[in-house]
């Protein structure tokens, strides 16, 4: 069994900061037709976006999101920033200086994931069985009530138009961690940062025979992160202090990830899903008997492959899946560029998955990756998108 997953940080801040529409236009259209090429010469499970955008002028219906729907895949957008949510408005400023964006334009940056229409994503403290089809339903239901109360818009929620309503809705089944900052003064220093963490319960045997499948088939419980770490101004031009405070910043917020996330849920899992403290009976949808965690943590994490936070990373027995991505190659070396189209001359992006001996067999290191890589021949982005396949390991048979 195997999960397919892409990252691409499409760079969509180069979209906003057009000054004319034709040429926004002209952006957009790269990006969408390097996105659907992606999924069709992959086929990924799971595609983790960072820098995605929206936004909405005033003779616009509804917001507009940057990326298309995209036939056989479901999008969810997390905005992080945008311009009602904070009081700051100097990022928003510098992109309307100068361009024909109306002055009342609504615009919104973050994160965003796709999945597969028929993903088994479910609530990520869900311990589900195999086979239920409503994850989260209680949840959907209550949202649905909710209707704009004023035609003066208050919220991202309220600009949606009644379809993509019902899929913002489904979007609550990914937890948004947020990875504290302060205040957001308008700039990359204090830009807040999140991780996006995403559950999906998968049948093990589901491509095996139902014959030689057993009476209690043990869930499998994988975990998605999409993380877009802090990176600062005069960071990596030569002035060492800077370097060594975006360090302390990007591991805060790794130990927020390891600690408050992937930890959090094992030590739960390990210590037989308690309730506040107290063990408790199986509700008749869940099963206790479940195979053991795994975590995929992808994103542009804004550090190198030589860095403390890489290293971090690896003594935490989590697997760099594509470690090719620093072989030179004709295109260059690496997943970031200095701008769209150019040579990479550095690592930011990476697919991590573990914990090793847990969730993947150590083996996977050594000959499991080789068919991993960086796709250098999508240019719509200054990053380039990194594909993993991942094997899944069960922690002991159905």
């Amino acid at each position: 069994m195997e999960i397919k997953v892409l990252n691409w940080n499409i760079g969509g801040a180069k979209f906003l900061e057009q000054k004319k529409r034709p040429q926004r236009d002209e952006v957009r259209r790269q990006l969408n037709e390097a996105l659907a090429g992606l999924l069709r010469k992959y086929e990924p499970d799971v595609v983790t976006l960072q820098e995605v955008v929206r936004y909405k002028e005033p003779a616009d219906h509804a917001v507009i999101d940057l990326i298309d729907d995209i036939t056989g895949y479901t999008y969810y957008a997390f905005p992080l920033i945008d311009s009602l949510l904070f009081s700051s408005q100097a990022k928003w400023n510098k992109v309307k200086e100068g361009s024909d964006w109306h002055r009342h334009t609504y615009f919104a940056q973050g994160n965003a994931m796709m999945f597969k229409e028929n993903a088994a994503l479910f609530p990520v403290w869900d311990l589900s069985k195999i086979g239920e089809k409503s994850p989260g339903r209680q949840r959907l239901d209550f949202l649905s009530q909710f209707e704009p109360q004023s035609s003066r818009v208050t919220s991202d929620l309220e600009l949606l138009t009644a379809q993509q309503r019902a899929v913002q809705d489904k979007k609550y089944l990914i937890e948004h961690v947020h990875l504290d900052s302060g205040l957001y003064f308008g700039d990359r220093n204090t830009e807040p940062r999140a991780a996006l963490v995403a559950h999906l319960i998968l049948d093990p045997l589901a491509d095996t025979p139902d014959s030689t499948r057993c009476d209690r088939c043990r869930p499998l419980d994988v975990f998605i992160v999409n993380l877009h770490l802090t990176t600062i101004m005069k960071e990596r031009v030569g002035i060492p202090n800077m370097d060594s405070e975006a360090v302390r910043i990007r591991g805060s917020q790794l130990n927020t990830v390891f600690d408050g996330i992937v930890s959090r849920y094992n030590s739960w899992a390990d210590d037989g899903y308690p309730q506040r403290g107290k063990k408790r009976d199986e509700e008749d949808w869940e099963t206790f008997e479940r195979h053991k965690p795994v975590w995929i943590l992808c994103g542009d994490f804004n550090f190198t492959e030589e860095s403390d936070e890489y290293d971090f990373i690896k003594r935490r027995n989590f697997i760099d899946t594509t470690p090719e991505k620093g072989r030179r190659t004709q295109h260059g070396t690496g997943t970031k560029t200095s701008g769209a189209g150019n040579r990479p001359t550095l690592t930011l992006d990476y697919i991590f998955a573990g914990p090793k001996f847990i969730a993947f067999d150590p083996l996977f290191e050594q000959a499991g990756i080789n068919r991993n890589l960086v796709d250098h021949d999508v240019r719509a982005s200054d990053h380039y998108p990194v594909f993993s396949r991942l094997p899944l390991l069960l922690s002991s048979p159905c």
